[in-house]
């Protein structure tokens, strides 16, 4: 351990170390000088028998060194005065770096916040998440929540968890009735030990107790988020016991729930928990909590010590079967534990798919950037040939010459490293602003210690990429005609290495061109697409005035009077109502029989899709009604049995008849054909043509506004929420949005994969550009005599152009061959982000390669011309 102590004094120590070195010299020279030789002969004499100085320092100075750190800070210093010296290379390696980590940490970071973190509980790995699970069914669609009832046989009764607990996996959103006025917050229900299951401790007061499962006193209570204490209650610590009138009921707020919790459900913003309890006064739903049909509770589970998940599981699956119905097509239901994770299980397929998807994109845009890096310091070393030669012919060895080489690599992917983190930092906010605003989606994507991780980890490899090829062919070079410094031609045998780099860049480059290309025509198509309704000058809101504690009679007089306002309201032409808009998360299937037409296999009922909408709904809509008629002020009282249904239903089970008039069964209710409406899209906008229809609008508390306007949207809303503020101030707006705003719920898988794919595919782009740019340009450098030669031998300057352009487009179009082919596998992944186009497109492949093509040109154009201008007679003095 000497060498720590001699650390801090080594300067002095090298000195002594070379004056002694010195004088020892001196004194063989003087004794030589003694036996008659010249000073001259004598001093060369000396130093062949002293052996290499330099060397013999080096190891001499190990003694009192660390050699290994001393090495390496050695190197570092060294090639920050290399780097220094050649800013040019230095700053455009770093920015074509800096641009490929910058898309790679951007994009890791959503996958650490979709897929790695963990939820803020304590010991997740002996939580178990429970959901139902069809054995019927398949997909995502076999997995289900629990029932009330279904939990509590669960909690009750099973013999593996040490406690048991349940949550609403949707957040409500809940009316906060503040200085008169409400204010939309959002709420979620759990149960009274849903805390203490987690193991999470209160930031302040305290957390539910078991008397707050259940009706009486002590059970309006509610614990509020730490952002929501932070943001409108000003952090106040004398909010514990307050009262906060949520939905027209006042509860009082017992606790705080620490900073880092958030919930277990990725993207649900919660401001408070309330007990299951509340269910009926929170959310105005008396029936939910005693029916077995409805499925809206996860369960969340502590294991007991020495239970694995496997064994919960199986314990569980027992009592869900015991609660199977007896009729022959009943569902057969077992219970399914999964990791407590942000993303539950069932789902994680599908974010792992399109997180995959970017991931492998980005990839190829480091991939092209290491390439860039690699080519550029590849005719650096072509550069320092000479010096590499002295180094080596003063005895430095091949791994020390490497790892110099390795150390500059290293540097400058280190910076890039840094500028990426700065890149995603920026980029993050512009990402989370692309989620849709109907979608109460509230996600955190921070720099934590895992993308810190996987960016060094990504800036070391991409050191490793970029440096391992240039740094071992340097040291290859031949010592002789290195030290001459003599010029080697650059032909296409000397350059096959950077050559064979272009060709990667262009073949990945095109992949992902081509890959941006088809999404692009992809969202043109779906915006194309007629989804059967208008999408312009309509303006939506959602309301909920049950939630506030409307009776039915009390929510019909709400929205009549809200009806009769809005419809006299300057620009708009037409107002109705609706429980369901086409294309939004909802859906709602009814059991129908028709005569003549049985049910599919292991159904007693045809499953068809319905709504519930007032008159004028398909008006306002711009919703075309083929035969027949619409909904009339009629048709609303007790008894209406009018329906319409869509095109593609009238098709299916009335081929060739006129539907109007017809009669078919509603479950048990008889019911007449009054109108046949445009088929449009309900669900997604590539499905194929489903069977709708539409029933007239009961009382119900949740309902869609929807009102054409010949005036701007935006401010219809306005004057729509001024109308909605005159009738209840504590009514609010679950959704505001014009109709164009609503279609970006549906359009946001294509708008986001083709925007990215295509910022991914620019930046591809120009890094090969500027990389097969930098190789004809380097080509241009290296040929300098031989095409001074040509042209003083007769060659004109378009001859020199075509020797140029030729060595550029050749490496092209090879780059362009294999991206085609490597693009026609590579594709079929988007398949189902595709709409109106097929992953292998000829237009789109064949688009793409000539533009790629044109930009290659291009770029090999300018150094052409460029080499085409040399003046033949100064080109052969230099040489």
């Amino acid at each position: 351990m000497n060498w720590i102590p001699n650390t801090f004094r080594r300067r002095k120590l090298y000195d002594d170390l070379s004056e002694e070195m010195r004088l020892h010299l001196e004194e063989r020279t003087e004794q030589l000088m003694g036996e008659g030789m010249s000073r001259e002969e004598a001093g060369r004499q000396a130093r062949r028998a002293f052996g290499n100085r330099t060397l013999l320092e080096e190891r001499s100075r190990e003694v009192w060194q660390w050699p290994t750190l001393e090495s390496i800070l050695t190197d570092l210093r060294y090639a920050l005065r290399q780097l220094r010296k050649s800013p040019g290379f230095s700053i455009t390696v770093v920015l074509s770096l800096t641009l490929g980590l910058g898309a790679n940490t951007t994009i890791f970071t959503f996958v650490n916040a979709l897929l790695l973190r963990p939820p803020a509980v304590a010991d997740a790995g002996r939580l178990g998440e429970v959901m139902e699970r069809n054995a019927k069914a398949s997909g995502i669609e076999a997995y289900l929540p629990l029932s009330y009832p279904g939990y509590a046989l669960l909690r009750d009764h099973n013999r593996t968890f040490s406690g048991f607990a349940a949550f609403d996996g949707d957040p409500h959103p809940v009316s906060w009735s503040r200085d008169g006025a409400g204010l939309m917050v959002y709420g979620q229900l759990v149960s009274s030990n849903f805390f203490s299951v987690l193991g999470v401790e209160p930031a302040l007061g305290r957390f539910f107790q078991p008397n707050n499962d259940q009706s009486g006193p002590d059970a309006p209570a509610v614990v509020i988020s730490y952002s929501f204490w932070q943001r409108q209650l000003a952090a106040d610590r004398s909010v514990i016991g307050r009262a906060l009138k949520l939905n027209g009921s006042s509860y009082t707020v017992i606790g705080v729930a620490p900073p880092s919790f958030t919930g277990i459900i990725l993207g649900a913003r919660h401001d408070f928990w309330a007990p299951l309890a509340m269910t009926p006064t929170l959310i105005h739903d008396p029936d939910r909590m005693g029916s077995d049909t409805s499925s809206w509770l996860f369960g969340v589970g502590r294991l007991k010590p020495g239970v694995s998940r496997g064994q919960a599981q199986a314990d569980l699956s027992v009592l869900t079967r015991s609660t199977r119905s007896s009729e022959p097509n009943a569902a057969v239901l077992d219970a399914s534990v999964f990791p407590v994770q942000f993303v539950p299980s069932p789902f994680r397929g599908y974010v792992t798919a399109f997180t995959g998807l970017l991931m492998a994109a980005v990839g190829l845009v480091l991939l092209i950037a290491c390439a860039n890096a690699a080519n550029l310091v590849l005719a650096r070393a072509m550069t320092r040939r000479r010096e590499l030669a002295v180094r080596a012919a003063l005895g430095a060895s091949r791994f020390r010459i490497v790892r110099q080489a390795f150390t500059e690599s290293l540097l400058l992917s280190m910076i890039a490293g840094a500028g990426g983190l700065m890149l995603a930092y920026w980029s993050i906010p512009f990402l989370l602003n692309l989620t849709p605003a109907s979608i109460p989606l509230f996600l955190e994507a921070p720099l934590d210690w895992r993308v810190f991780s996987f960016t060094l980890a990504a800036s070391v490899l991409s050191g490793i990429v970029f440096g391992v090829v240039p740094a071992l062919r340097s040291t290859r070079r031949d010592l002789l005609p290195a030290l001459k410094d003599e010029r080697q031609l650059a032909g296409p045998r000397r350059s096959r290495l950077r050559g064979s780099i272009v060709v990667a860049q262009i073949t990945v480059c095109l992949v992902l061109l081509i890959s941006a290309g088809l999404c692009v025509r992809s969202l043109l198509n779906a915006r194309s697409i007629d989804p059967g309704f208008s999408t312009n000058n309509i303006a939506v809101a959602q309301l909920d005035p049950g939630s506030l504690g409307y009776t039915k009679s009390q929510d019909r007089e709400f929205y009549r009077q809200l009806l009769e306002r809005v419809r006299e309201l300057p620009g708009v032409t037409s107002a109705s109502l609706s429980d369901y808009l086409p294309l939004g998360t909802d859906r709602l299937v009814h059991g129908v029989h028709i005569d003549g037409f049985s049910p599919p296999p292991g159904l007693d009922h045809i499953p068809v899709q319905v709504a519930s909408v007032a008159p004028d709904f398909f008006n306002t809509m711009g919703t075309p009604v083929l035969n027949g008629r619409e909904f009339s002020s009629a048709d609303i009282h007790p008894g209406s049995n009018g329906v319409i249904i869509n095109q593609t239903m009238a098709n299916h089970f009335w081929p060739g008849r006129n539907p109007v008039g017809q009669h078919f069964k509603d479950d048990d209710e008889t019911v007449e054909i009054i109108g046949v409406v445009k088929t449009g899209k309900y669900r997604s906008l590539g499905e194929d043509p489903q069977d709708f229809m539409y029933r007239t609008l009961g009382s119900q508390s949740q309902e869609f506004l929807v009102v054409r306007c010949d005036a701007g949207e935006q401010a219809t809303l306005d004057e729509i929420r001024k109308v909605i503020q005159t009738l209840d101030p504590n009514v609010v707006p679950m959704e505001m949005e014009s109709i164009s705003q609503y279609m970006a719920l549906p359009l946001f898988a294509a708008h986001t994969t083709g925007l990215l794919l295509a910022v991914f595919g620019s930046v591809a782009l120009l890094l090969a550009t500027i990389g097969l740019s930098g190789v004809v340009s380097y080509t241009v450098s290296q040929r300098t005599n031989e095409i001074g030669v040509r042209m003083a031998l007769g060659a004109d300057r378009l001859d020199v152009v075509r020797l140029i352009l030729k060595q550029g487009m050749r490496l092209t179009m090879i780059g362009v061959l294999c991206g085609l082919v490597l693009s026609f596998a590579a594709t079929r992944v988007l398949s189902g982000l595709l709409y109106g186009i097929k992953p292998g497109d000829p237009a789109t492949f064949a688009a793409v390669s000539l533009f790629l093509v044109a930009v290659a040109f291009l770029s090999c154009y300018v150094p052409a011309r460029r080499a085409a201008s040399i003046d033949p007679m100064k080109s052969l003095r230099a040489e």
